[in-house]
């Protein structure tokens, strides 16, 4: 895949731009100060802020690296929800490796996700809130139709994926996705950048990088919170071809959470068994997950379920000023009623 560095040609603005992204360090760095508490098979658990506030626990996706949720002191979600008075916790799911090409989902909800919910448990003697990510949403609703909750929170989610104009769904419905697994072992973190990026060229290509001559003489926080994207749009791990080959046939060609038939080790999983409360978050212009596919969420949980729609697109929950004003003052609101 050619990155934005790769351009030798390229004007000397835009040369001088990239030789200062270059030079920075600052994006290779956390932005919010994190401490290592536990190990679980497949995942380190951090933690960030006090630990004597109420805990939150994220679940992030399995594709990409949880960067986006920290990206400048200015954009970063974690920090917004220290700072609201939550003791964080975030799950970074450590790459598979060819040895662990055989990892299954419910090695990953009944196995890590419930290892750090109790863990979370036993150090504040009460149960976290949940917070579920894009595909990350997907496994805790999934633990949490199996296990009760304190509360939950998804963020772009797919909920049902039956809806129209799901690119993802659509794509998915064309491949045989054992038959890939069992060619290529596990997808690499790369190869699904690429397949993201094809649902939209134009604002992931051209449109992304007119403006980066702008760099150029741009502060460096503005260098460093461009670079820390590229990075994370570049650089997701490899997932476990088991788990990768599961999820895309459970969620995308069988549409389970809504239809029915998604077990873990025979445990069939219910939305309709989901009663704790309920925050789902969903941008107007998400490509990847349609806003009818996350909003379908409350029409199959049982408990009170709380729908905010932000404008923008899929990583705009994340960085985009309007969430950072809208969105995560009214989920902590929301928390503290609970």
């Amino acid at each position: 895949m050619t990155r934005p560095t790769d351009t030798p040609g390229a004007a000397p603005e835009l040369q001088r731009a990239l030789a200062r992204a270059a030079r920075l360090d600052g994006a290779n760095q956390p932005v919010t100060p994190a401490e290592p508490v536990t190990e679980t098979d497949n995942a380190t658990l951090y933690r960030y802020g006090h630990a004597d506030r109420p805990p939150l626990l994220i679940i992030y996706s399995l594709v990409n690296r949880p960067a986006i949720l920290d990206l400048s002191p200015q954009r970063s979600v974690v920090r917004r929800l220290v700072d609201g008075g939550l003791c964080v916790y975030l799950l970074a799911w450590h790459p598979p490796g060819a040895a662990r090409r055989y990892l299954g989902l419910a090695d990953y909800i009944l196995g890590d996700i419930a290892e750090a919910v109790a863990w979370i448990g036993n150090a504040h003697d009460q149960s976290p809130h949940l917070l579920g990510v894009c595909q990350g949403g997907v496994l805790a609703l999934c633990h949490a139709a199996l296990q009760p909750c304190r509360s939950l929170t998804t963020l772009a989610t797919p909920v049902d994926t039956g809806t129209d104009g799901d690119q993802l769904a659509a794509l998915a419905r064309a491949i045989d996705f054992d038959a890939l697994v069992q060619a290529t072992g596990n997808p690499s973190g790369q190869g699904m950048a690429a397949v993201f990026a094809s649902l939209k060229p134009f604002a992931l290509g051209p449109q992304r990088y007119g403006g980066l001559t702008a760099l150029a003489d741009a502060d460096a926080a503005a260098v460093e919170a461009f670079m820390r994207m590229e990075r994370w749009m570049y650089d997701g791990p490899d997932l476990a071809g088991q788990a990768f080959a599961e999820f895309a046939r459970a969620i995308y060609q069988d549409n389970a959470l809504v239809e029915g038939g998604l077990m873990l080790d025979g445990q069939p999983v219910r939305l309709d068994r989901i009663g704790c409360p309920v925050f789902n978050a969903l941008a107007e212009d998400d490509h990847l997950v349609p806003p009818a596919a996350a909003a379908a969420l409350e029409r199959h949980v049982t408990g009170r379920c709380t729908t905010t729609t932000l404008p923008g697109g899929h990583l705009g929950l994340f960085i985009s000023a309007e969430a950072h004003r809208r969105l995560y003052p009214a989920l902590l609101d929301w928390l503290q009623t609970l």
